[in-house]
């Protein structure tokens, strides 16, 4: 048996910086404020004795206003990362404690959505460029998965959100060696649904014999072993710490009946890989696509377009449904929510209007 490691996931609650902040340094009044929050759980976890703690995707908050300022991120991202790091690695170097933080970040002419390993003493290891954002999101997709050594915990990776959907990133991380994975997140590893979702997280540990943590904004954060046993959870409680305890040098001992017991089973699954039968993994135009070349996806202009709305003016006119609603005028909330669930189609606002509607016509 190795060191036990601690580790944590800090399931912040959702603190978005509206896009009705007018300038970026407004905006970066807001991101201390949140800041202000968030440190003193850091500091709440190291006082809980742990090692390793993450927080969720996006944990400044900042998305919605980014949506309606895109003209600004240049001049607006360094200075909230910076803030971000500092803040966050004079918790690191005060108690010998690694984070894990994430942002979207502008780098070289272009914004990546990143997350970022702070070491003990409070300076940056390493950071990860999501990988796969979905055709929503406007940032620039990452080139690879990196892991990064973190002495006295072990070799870490990291991803986030829609990247965990994917099993090529857990396997690539896994190959690169890491020991843990540490998955940033405002969603889940599975389009399927919840149970599906959970599901698929589970496997994404066992199929790799790797630990996975999963820090979810608000709540349901999950940290499990190589085996795919869920050894800690979050309920929905915000601002809650989902800790375990865990080896990262054992807990993936397995075999069969040919081979026996192998200590560490890695050692033989990524041995007895087939790499030269998996050409059609590295096609970018795979035969699937050919077969579904009919069925309708919004090109990513028009679904960035869409995301932003939802981030910016159409969630406040969700909002104002709503309150239309709770003020008892029920015909007007009913056509704004009938005009909302057009606008949105499957996006949140055009689910939750359908609910609305759903209620109103159950009254």
């Amino acid at each position: 048996m190795g060191k036990t490691t601690r580790v944590a996931a800090v399931q912040a609650k959702r603190r978005l910086i509206s896009h009705k902040v007018a300038t970026a340094d407004e905006a970066l009044a807001k991101v201390n404020e949140t800041l202000d929050v968030l440190v003193p759980l850091a500091e709440q976890a190291a006082g809980m004795g742990c090692d390793i703690i993450a927080f969720p995707e996006d944990t400044l908050g900042t998305i919605a206003w980014e949506a309606g300022h895109p003209e600004e991120l240049a001049a607006f991202l360094p200075r909230s990362e910076e803030t971000m790091l500092r803040r966050f690695g004079g918790v690191a170097a005060k108690h010998g404690m690694y984070v894990i933080c994430g942002s979207d970040t502008f780098e070289e002419g272009r914004v990546y959505c990143s997350a970022i390993l702070i070491g003990r003493d409070g300076k940056e290891i390493g950071r990860f460029h999501k990988v796969h954002p979905p055709i929503l999101e406007a940032s620039t997709p990452g080139d690879g998965f990196p892991v990064f050594e973190a002495p006295g915990v072990g070799t870490v990776g990291m991803c986030i959100c829609y990247d965990m959907v994917f099993p090529e990133t857990t396997r690539a991380l896994a190959l690169a060696g890491a020991d843990i994975v540490f998955h940033i997140t405002m969603g889940g590893a599975s389009m399927a649904g919840p149970e599906a979702s959970r599901v698929c997280f589970r496997a994404r540990a066992a199929e790799n014999f790797i630990y996975l943590v999963s820090a979810f904004r608000s709540g349901g954060s999950l940290i499990i072993s190589p085996k795919g046993e869920i050894l800690a959870e979050g309920g929905r409680e915000p601002d809650a710490i989902v800790i375990a305890d865990v080896d990262l040098a054992a807990g993936r001992d397995a075999g069969d009946a040919h081979g026996g017991i192998t200590a560490d089973f890695r050692a033989r699954l990524f041995r007895e890989r087939n790499p030269r039968a998996y050409a059609s993994l590295m096609e970018e135009n795979p035969p699937i696509l050919a077969k579904l070349k009919d069925v309708h996806v919004p090109t990513r202009e028009e679904a960035q377009a869409l995301f932003a709305d939802a981030l910016t003016t159409g969630g406040d006119a969700f909002y104002e449904a709503d309150r239309l609603l709770s003020e008892g005028k029920t015909e007007e909330a009913r056509q704004r929510f009938e005009e909302l669930s057009q606008r949105f189609g499957t996006a949140w606002i055009g689910r939750a209007s359908r609910d609305r509607l759903k209620k109103i016509a159950e009254q």
